[in-house]
């Protein structure tokens, strides 16, 4: 709405234009600036080599770093299966006794291997439980859109999902400051060792302190539903 008023208005007043942009500019960057997660891993200063915040306005960072806390408790989740699995610890019996696959015969494999062996049924129950928080985060929050004035990464909707023994209800506000701060940057790191193992099985060699891992065999990557 903003580069569309600035266009209009420079039709008419052609210098006027570089000074909106500056100011926009300035305005995202502010908005960068006070954002949660800006500590000592980087400085205390805004890591941003790039310049993705100077893409948009606030609706644009907030897609950011909606998308960044996603992909965080996506990359926390996956590391912390992945943990289990390369122990060895998983539950007993079977998976499906269908089909014959047990959680000891899964336990053995490569991480995405693993993932290909589950069964049709049992990967679209997996997948449509993640479709359905997905969309309970983008259509359902009563308090809006993060786009829209809500928060980026806001679940507490999900009365029965988000922290159901409630860890959180008798938080004071600076510790809910710094328990998000805490999520922000162990998604990160989460995400780069999500990053890292898929690379080294990709990419032999690629992660010196992951080559010939004994546990990262098999396929490099997997497809939604496997590889049927």
């Amino acid at each position: 709405m903003l580069s569309l008023a600035s266009l209009q208005v420079s039709a008419f007043a052609p210098t006027a234009a570089p000074m909106r942009a500056a100011v926009a500019s300035s305005s995202v960057r502010m908005g960068v600036e006070t954002m949660e997660g800006i500590t000592v891993e980087t400085g205390g200063k805004v890591f941003d080599p790039v310049g993705f915040a100077a893409m948009g306005g606030d609706e644009t960072l907030a897609f950011f770093r909606h998308a960044e806390i996603k992909h965080g408790r996506v990359a926390m989740a996956a590391m912390t299966g992945f943990l289990f699995h390369i122990n060895g610890i998983h539950f007993n019996g079977m998976l499906s006794p269908t089909f014959g696959v047990s959680f000891e015969a899964l336990s053995k494999m490569g991480p995405f291997d693993a993932w290909n062996a589950i069964p049709l049924l049992g990967q679209m129950q997996i997948i449509f439980t993640i479709a359905g928080l997905e969309h309970a985060s983008e259509c359902l929050n009563p308090a809006g859109h993060y786009t829209k004035g809500g928060t980026p990464g806001d679940l507490k909707f999900l009365k029965r999902f988000w922290d159901t023994p409630g860890f959180t209800k008798k938080l004071t506000p600076a510790q809910l400051a710094e328990k998000r701060e805490a999520e922000l940057k162990n998604g990160r790191l989460a995400m780069i060792g999500v990053a890292s193992i898929v690379a080294s099985m990709a990419v032999p060699g690629s992660v010196p302190l992951l080559e010939n891992a004994p546990m990262l065999t098999g396929a490099a990557f997997a497809l939604p539903f496997g590889t049927f």
